[in-house]
């Protein structure tokens, strides 16, 4: 089957290559369409402009953008346009491309109705809910959301991981020699993310933080994981070193995308390390608390493991293989979510079956 794959193909970070590797894996011919928009550098009432027209997924720039992928389908023919985090595109966009016979998906990993999601973000999106053939979302909840706007198709396609990405990197021997007690790798929300780390280092616990500056260095200017700083992002190879080779691997849930698990949460395990995460019952779902993985509630629980995990290193073992083994069978892979959309459109497109 041919098929325009269409995201914003940008290396950092990269959240397409995963996909179209995994699409032609399944057997699909992809074409690549690139839906980023580079806004060129120019005076300040232009610059306000084109941050407006990025905001909100409107101006001349995303008008070319959708012109171009109708362009591209033209051209190619494709049996099926699938799309990631489909921000930029209209309803006449998608309808164009279905009256070409070619059927339309989407993935979304965000919460598109969220409060706490930056103004206009998603409102070209959700007026688009209704147009297209099927939706894969990121939370369970999100299904009754979707159809409550009046879309059709909607499954779940929960967090995954890439093992061509994420794989265990020789991690080491010995326990003294972990890189640091704690670490977490991940972008700065306004929630207990900064308490929870600043608790462990003021107990004296070595902490590793790896994130975009724009939002740590403020919030933890002036704390004891002020010492931290600069902070700066981690690419692949230092995120699987440091995975792999900390005592305890930390994951938060966003509070902005209302979610209660994530695809760093099976990183962690994927990669060797021990997940440390916040308790919630999607987390209970894919590990037990205490015999695969770690869940915490509270600071002071937090704090109770991390220094359990470092003083037992026998349990801290236990635990690592066992979530391993259990990430093993149960699967989680990127290559089985887009056997998911894959068989969908399988089935509606060329059986007319759902």
């Amino acid at each position: 089957m041919k098929m325009i794959y269409v995201g914003s193909l940008q290396k950092t970070p990269d959240r397409d290559s995963g996909w179209i590797r995994s699409f032609e894996e399944l057997g699909c011919t992809v074409v690549r369409f690139s839906s980023h928009i580079h806004y060129p550098k120019v005076g300040l009432v232009k610059s306000i402009w084109n941050k407006i027209c990025n905001r909100f997924n409107i101006g001349f720039h995303n008008k070319e953008m959708q012109r171009s992928l109708l362009l591209l389908a033209e051209q190619e023919c494709p049996e099926w346009v699938h799309i990631q985090l489909p921000l930029g595109f209209d309803r006449k966009t998608i309808k164009s491309l279905q009256v070409k016979n070619i059927f339309v998906t989407e993935y979304f990993n965000d919460d598109a109705f969220s409060k706490g999601q930056p103004f206009g973000l998603h409102w070209k999106f959700r007026n688009t809910l209704k147009i297209y053939d099927g939706h894969f979302v990121w939370r369970e909840r999100d299904i009754e959301v979707y159809k409550r706007a009046g879309a059709g198709y909607v499954a779940h396609s929960p967090p995954y991981y890439d093992p061509e990405r994420v794989f265990i990197s020789s991690p080491l021997k010995k326990q003294e020699d972990f890189l640091a007690d704690a670490a977490f790798l991940g972008h700065w929300e306004d929630d207990w993310r900064v308490d929870c780390l600043d608790a462990l280092s003021c107990r004296g616990l070595r902490v590793i933080l790896r994130g975009g500056p724009e939002g740590w260095e403020t919030a933890i200017k002036g704390r004891e994981i002020g010492k931290l700083s600069p902070i700066r992002w981690a690419d692949d190879v230092e995120y699987r070193r440091i995975y792999s080779n900390v005592v305890a691997g930390l994951c938060f849930f966003s509070k902005i995308n209302n979610d209660e698990w994530t695809r760093r949460a099976l990183e962690i395990i994927a990669l060797g390390g021990v997940l440390v995460c916040e308790r919630t019952n999607e987390a209970n779902n894919y590990f037990k608390d205490r015999e695969e993985a770690f869940f915490f509630s509270s600071i002071d629980e937090l704090i109770e493991i991390v220094c359990d995990l470092k003083k037992n290193p026998e349990m801290r073992e236990s635990v690592r293989l066992a979530g391993h083994k259990r990430l093993m069978d149960d699967g989680h892979t990127i290559l089985a979510r887009a056997d998911q959309v894959y068989q969908f459109v399988l089935a509606s497109k060329f059986k007319n079956v759902v």
